[in-house]
């Protein structure tokens, strides 16, 4: 049932809030008080057509909310469970629509976004709206089983049923993709077995492309880095143009700031300092002469490194865009040869679940459908009796 709804700059209405409790409400007025609004907007949130002529004058869209209780609406319940739209308490749905001034409406759904046809879908069965001549519900054949199922308390039979026919389908999905042409078949197999040979030899380990390209690009640099490496550790330990070196400053500056420390022991701390800054040099010198002597002249190596980054990329083009990915695929590609080679017994085995799933479908059917019948007509004479007072 609705229990609340909220109409915000709709036709004549700026704001209003209505909430209903479980009985009769009735609204009352005179001709021009604004009841048949209230209907309107009731019809446009529940699916009805949208026009711009419904926004308020001078506002820039209406909007129409309404809160339900899904006690009693099983149909409306399973369609929101299949669109993942479940609010947070699922025994409430709150809709929601939205006309701008330009005509474009917008439809929610427990605050999701969703389109009008399915709006409609989910709320065809929370409200009808009885004219003259009008009665929604029963006008729509479809809902009628749900109407009879509700009437008879067989809603827990039918979903039972219901989520027996889902697995069959599933089966028999599941069949149609084993049971294929057998060359199809074996074509699919030597392609995998060929795919997952092409990763497994080719040894690729961890993080192996990032530390590639590392010492692809020293190789080619390498002119480059020696000179630059060169050129640091000449400036820290040759005198050049005159200029003596950063080491022989540095160790003048640390004998000089030692003798000064054993006559005033308050720049005890700078001396130390000098002391470990020269000590550092030194250690950065041998650092780069090292470095400098690391670095190696190897076009071959290069060459080598350049083909094996170009084949990881073809693997990176085929498999996936990082290793894992490629490792991954191979995975797989792996199950899904195990599944085919054990496919003729998985076969069998959906073979002999179908057909267990046609014998308990067939008897709960035939059981649903005299159930049905029975109820059928209780309601038809309840029904009759009812309407003979009308004549």
């Amino acid at each position: 049932m609705l229990l609340e709804l909220w109409v915000r700059d709709f036709a004549i209405i700026d704001s209003l809030h209505v909430k209903l409790e479980p009985g009769m409400t009735v609204l009352t007025g005179e001709t021009g008080a604004g009841k048949s609004i209230i209907v309107d907007a009731v019809n446009l949130l529940l699916g009805g057509r949208a026009d711009s002529d419904m926004v308020r004058t001078g506002a820039k869209h209406a909007q129409i909310e309404g809160r339900f209780n899904l006690f009693q609406h099983t149909l409306a319940r399973s369609i929101l469970e299949r669109e993942a739209l479940v609010g947070d308490d699922p025994d409430r749905l709150l809709l929601t629509r939205e006309v701008r001034t330009s005509g474009r409406s917008a439809s929610r759904v427990n605050g999701r976004l969703v389109n009008l046809s399915l709006l409609r879908e989910i709320s065809a069965g929370m409200v009808d709206i009885h004219g003259q001549s009008e009665h929604l519900s029963l006008k729509r054949t479809r809902e009628h089983l749900f109407l009879l199922d509700k009437y008879a308390e067989l809603d827990a039979v039918r979903d039972q049923f219901a989520a027996h026919v889902v697995r069959l389908n599933q089966v028999r999905s599941d069949l149609n993709k084993l049971v294929q042409d057998e060359r199809t078949l074996a074509q699919r197999v030597d392609l995998l077995q060929y795919q997952i040979n092409e990763i497994n030899q080719s040894g690729l380990e961890d993080g192996e492309d990032n530390l590639l390209e590392e010492e692809r690009s020293r190789l080619a640099n390498a002119e480059q880095l020696a000179s630059l490496a060169e050129q640091a550790r000449a400036m820290l330990e040759q005198e050049i143009d005159s200029v003596p070196a950063v080491q022989d400053s540095l160790g003048h500056v640390a004998r000089s700031l030692s003798a000064l420390a054993r006559i005033d022991a308050s720049q005890v701390t700078a001396a130390e300092t000098a002391n470990q800054l020269a000590a550092l040099t030194d250690e950065l010198i041998s650092t780069l002469r090292d470095y400098r002597e690391s670095i190696e002249f190897n076009p071959q190596r290069l060459h080598d490194v350049e083909e094996r980054l170009e084949f990881i990329r073809r693997l990176k083009r085929k498999y996936g865009d990082t290793l894992e990915q490629i490792a991954q695929y191979a995975r797989d590609a792996e199950s899904e040869l195990e599944n085919i080679s054990h496919s003729e017994e998985r076969i069998i085995q959906l073979e002999e679940e179908q057909t267990e799933l046609l014998q308990v479908i067939g008897e709960e059917g035939w059981a649903l459908s005299q159930k049905r019948r029975e109820a059928a007509e209780r309601l038809s004479k309840a029904v009759v009796d009812e309407l003979e007072s009308l004549s």
